[in-house]
């Protein structure tokens, strides 16, 4: 039996004027659209926060044109950008909003209620908006890693994610970073007709078939090896190496890391586990009542279809809290007397068997 039935927000819905949200969800990655659209389709007001300036999150940052061939349903594989495009369109069309390039920077808590629900306060670096429950679906990463000697170009051609180039042709590519992104990087530009340069500080750290593949396609792979300095000239990169080397280049992509949210997560006064991710509950529910922290902010395991099924799974706990109140306590009471009885049966065995 269905925990719902699709209604749909009106068309005219006036979205401006609301004096708050039923749900807002920080993050449009695969674990925020999956919650954003489930509790669309169940007519709360949803709107999404992201920090960056197109939905999608790391499919659509870092996979962009790599064909993903582990989402069920599309046997021939699709790529991140156009699972992205596709998702954030269902979106749209159950009438969630959104509002891009903007930070989370706080969540209060209020003294205004709204049906038992004590509203919060989401402050962003553009606004604030009030709503009744927070989905946390931001990931463990934030943004990537900055290398201050190509910054310091201020160049367009000093690229963070992959570029969508189509034709490398006649250019000379270098890639800095060892792990599975930058060799991912390296191999696009490599069947795009660029000549590839990989710069790696230590040693790879990436999977041996790609890095296998770049050196089948004629990339070269510096181990042991950083830029210390680079100087830009008509379009043109030096990039001069620790080891006495330079490399000029018409593109540079950098793929060294993400900085952690973990400093962000502590400011939002979240408890949070060992690992340094968003400790929750078995309904998603974090140490704060009523935000909850779906995908990579508190998972092991980080897939897409399972970003999908927290983001869904902590969207229908929020609808239920919002249309049945406190029926999470009451589930939490019942879980908790089921678990009461188990140890109690447990520990009379133990018992008995002595």
């Amino acid at each position: 039996m269905a925990d719902f039935k699709v209604t749909q927000i009106d068309d005219d819905f006036d979205f401006a004027n609301l004096p708050w949200w039923d749900v807002v969800i920080i993050g449009a990655g695969p674990a925020g659209l999956a919650a954003s659209l489930t509790t669309a389709h169940r007519a709360l007001t949803t709107l999404v926060i992201e920090a960056k300036d197109l939905p999608g999150g790391q499919p659509q940052f870092l996979y962009g044109d790599k064909n993903i061939v582990d989402v069920p349903g599309f046997p021939d594989g699709i790529s991140g950008q156009e699972l992205s495009d596709r998702t954030y369109r269902q979106a749209t069309d159950a009438h969630v909003q959104f509002r891009f390039n903007e930070e989370l920077t706080a969540i209060e808590d209020t003294d205004q209620e709204v049906e038992g629900d004590v509203l919060k306060k989401v402050v962003t670096s553009n606004g604030n908006y009030l709503c009744r429950k927070v989905i946390l679906a931001c990931g463990l990463l934030h943004y990537p890693r900055r290398l201050p000697v190509l910054d310091d170009l201020e160049s367009d051609a000093v690229h963070y994610r992959s570029p969508r180039i189509k034709d490398y042709e006649g250019s000379t590519v270098i890639v800095v970073g060892g792990g599975d992104s930058a060799l991912d990087a390296a191999v696009m530009a490599l069947q795009r007709g660029a000549r590839v340069e990989v710069i790696i500080r230590k040693e790879p750290s990436g999977k041996a078939d790609t890095l296998n593949h770049v050196l089948e396609l004629g990339g070269t792979v510096h181990t042991s090896a950083s830029i210390t300095e680079a100087t830009m000239n008509v379009g043109v990169i030096s990039a001069m190496l620790d080891n006495g080397s330079t490399i000029e280049c018409q593109h540079a992509i950098v793929q060294i890391g993400f900085l952690s949210a973990k400093d962000t997560f502590l400011g939002l006064g979240l408890t949070l586990n060992d690992g340094g991710a968003v400790a929750i509950d078995p309904y998603f529910e974090t140490s704060r009542r009523g935000i909850f922290a779906v995908g990579d902010v508190h998972g092991d395991i980080k897939l897409i279809a399972v970003a999908w099924a927290e983001g869904i799974q902590a969207a229908i706990h929020a609808f239920r809290e919002i249309t049945s109140p406190f029926w999470l306590n009451e589930k939490r009471l019942h879980d908790n007397k089921l678990s009461l009885i188990a140890e109690r049966l447990s520990a009379a065995a133990m018992q008995k068997r002595k």
